[in-house]
């Protein structure tokens, strides 16, 4: 016979003690027995049942009870005792969490417990007394708020107000852990919470952190330290960026053990809001004396985000998350996707918080070959850090895509395929813009500037050169001003983080401000020089705003522009579009040209070779990107003609508002 059974027929055999044959119970209680075993009870007589009858099902309840020892029974009372020792609970104490963890353990003890509450006849706290041996005054007390039982988590009070069960629960994955054959109480308690699986990354992985992450290990490592409560370490950002594998990193780096709180269990269920925080409490007073652990609740979300239920009884106490926060006696590192959702008086209770970015190219590359090392997709060594540098996905996508490569057999196209479906869904279902509207290679002598470009590049390239410099490109479009501004990053030696007006503006209030403050942020972050492209479409001159967003996005843009720390250019077309207030923001406004007459034969020279016809010098107005533009309808017409080319070009010229076709060019 089995424990479960054990446990429901000497709970039918106390209760059958208990009561009279006229008695609801005794209706109920031959069924019980038919039901936990493959005995005939005697008839119930029809008229009213009296002690004979009653007397043989009393004996018959009796004498099913059998002798347990060891088993499961053994097991379940072991673990009861290693967390009472713990936790310092009594004797009673340690029985009543046996009732409830038999409860959600055992089908056929929660069908008595259920059926005997049902009959009206008992209460929850005589059930108790029953199975204890105690008096109900004693049961009373144990189960009060201040006593160790319900104080140390174990045991949770849930008012309920339809539905069948108990008003007290005990969580999931405790209950599972109490079945578990640990050798002692640190085994009982890696089952409880199991160790978070080993980082892939490593520290360097996320330098891009910069002195945040520093002060995160100071601040852990201090923390474990003095056993200081209340510490609580808060990772944001998009999904992929490697909030969680941070976390592993961080508390492996401080010598402490990262245990996950309220992930999905074994079974692959998924717990509830309160089972969650439940498992937190339960941690914070079960490993609170080890000075060793730290604790990861990710998708903090989930508990204080998105909407409330119609029925609230899964819903967390919005002051219990506050006082939990304020009092958690170990460190705990929370990760969010988004902030936007969550309370802000439960984000004021975060010690330190820092937004996760995906990592920049130098640091992509390094984790790129490390991927490919794991998982042997095929993409060759050379070309890895090309990958990099044109995939800025999240480190989990790259994974993905390489463990897909691997299973077809693909390499490189395949990795770039997956990666391209995951860039288009991210996306809302459509392709993202390319990095740069043209990449045409910087050739200086192409560059009409009303600067010394070169004299410019070798200053700023000096090691003790200022790097807080700032600069307004205007010019007509194609005269190399973002060329140039990549250009410049190469020579400084900096990454570019290039953005345009449609990556920032956004459909939602305050979206637009939001995304502005993100790109300077990313910048400082990875070291880059920060390239708006379109500029007048952010800093618009406020005097003719018609709309209140209008005016607060060139308010943001300017606060950014007058602290950033970094490098960082505006380029445009129409320089007289710009908020007066920007003239002051720019260290350098240069204005790039049309092609000089003399630099005309140079731009034929570069893009077609040979020497430029006559009728060239007959055309103004024009820029390296017409002739970078007109080269490549030349390739792909398979023309080679000067005079081909050269009526291109006029027709470049003519598109230009105001120009003019010149007079006496002939075709």
């Amino acid at each position: 016979m089995s424990y479960e059974q054990h446990l429901a027929l000497d709970l039918v055999a106390r209760l059958a003690g208990r009561f009279g044959p006229s008695s609801r119970i005794a209706k109920e209680l031959p069924g019980w027995l038919e039901y936990l075993t493959e005995v005939e009870c005697p008839e119930r007589p029809k008229t009213r049942p009296g002690a004979i009858w009653w007397n043989k099902i009393r004996d018959l309840a009796r004498n099913l009870v059998p002798n347990m020892r060891g088993g499961e029974g053994g097991t379940v009372l072991a673990n009861a005792a290693r967390l009472g020792r713990h936790f310092g609970l009594s004797a009673l104490e340690i029985r009543i969490l046996c009732f409830f963890v038999s409860y959600k353990l055992f089908d056929g003890f929660e069908h008595v417990v259920d059926g005997a509450l049902e009959t009206k006849e008992v209460t929850l706290r005589l059930l108790l007394a029953q199975f204890c041996d105690c008096d109900e005054t004693a049961v009373r007390a144990a189960l009060r708020a201040d006593q160790r039982l319900r104080s140390s988590g174990l045991l949770q009070y849930e008012q309920r107000h339809y539905g069948r069960g108990l008003s007290y629960d005990i969580g999931d994955r405790l209950c599972r852990a109490m079945l578990a054959d640990a050798d002692d109480l640190d085994g009982l308690i890696a089952l409880i919470f199991p160790p978070a699986p080993a980082p892939e990354a490593e520290w360097q992985d996320f330098e891009g952190l910069g002195q945040d992450a520093e002060f995160m290990r100071d601040l852990l490592a201090r923390a474990l330290t003095a056993g200081t409560p209340g510490v609580n370490i808060l990772l944001y950002g998009p999904p992929g960026t490697g909030k969680t594998e941070f976390a592993k990193v961080l508390a492996r780096k401080v010598g402490a053990h990262l245990r996950a709180i309220g992930e999905a269990d074994e079974s692959g269920d998924e717990p509830s809001r309160r089972e969650r925080l439940t498992e937190l409490g339960i941690a914070g007073r079960m490993l609170a004396a080890r000075r060793d652990t730290v604790l990861l609740f990710d998708e903090m979300e989930d508990l204080i985000g998105g909407a409330m239920l119609f029925f609230s009884q899964g819903q967390p106490s919005k002051v219990h998350n506050n006082r939990l926060l304020e009092t958690n006696p170990i460190p705990t590192i929370w990760t969010t996707n988004s902030v936007r959702t969550c309370d802000p008086a439960f984000l004021r209770r975060m010690t330190y918080s820092v937004q996760m970015r995906r990592p920049s190219g130098k640091v992509r590359s390094r984790i790129w070959q490390r991927l490919e090392a794991r998982h042997a997709s095929g993409v060759a060594p050379e070309a890895l850090s090309r990958l990099a540098e044109t995939h800025d996905l999240a480190p989990a996508l790259v994974s993905d895509a390489m463990r897909v490569a691997r299973l077809c057999e693909g390499g490189e196209d395949t990795v770039t395929r997956v990666l391209g479906a995951a860039a288009r869904l991210a996306n809302g279902g459509t392709d993202p813009a390319p990095k740069h509207h043209g990449e045409v290679p910087w050739q200086p002598g192409l560059a009409n500037a009303d600067i010394d470009l070169t004299r410019l590049e070798a200053q700023l390239s000096r090691p003790d050169a200022s790097q807080r410099v700032s600069f307004c490109l205007e010019g007509p479009a194609g005269t190399g001003k973002s060329a140039w501004a990549r250009h410049l990053a190469r020579v400084m030696g900096l990454p570019v983080l290039e953005k345009r007006a449609s990556d920032l503006m956004s459909m939602y209030v305050g979206g637009t401000e939001q995304n502005i403050a993100n790109a300077f942020a990313e910048a400082r972050a990875d070291g880059a020089m920060l390239i708006f492209d379109e500029a007048d479409s952010l800093l618009s001159d406020r005097r003719g705003a018609h709309r209140n967003w209008e005016v607060s996005q060139v308010n943001e843009m300017l606060t950014w522009m007058e602290s950033h720390p970094l490098p960082f250019v505006c380029t445009t077309n129409f320089a007289e579009k710009l908020d007066p207030a920007t003239q002051r923001r720019f260290t350098f406004r240069i204005r790039f040209d049309w092609l000089s007459p003399a630099q005309l034969p140079l731009a034929w020279a570069a893009h077609f070779g040979g020497e430029a016809p006559a009728g060239l010098m007959a055309l103004d107005r024009l820029t390296p990107g017409d002739f970078a533009n007109t080269a490549r309808r030349m390739r792909a017409l398979g023309e080679s003609n000067p005079r081909a080319i050269l009526f291109q070009l006029a027709h470049e010229v003519e598109a230009k508002e105001g120009v003019t076709r010149p007079i006496g060019f002939a075709r």
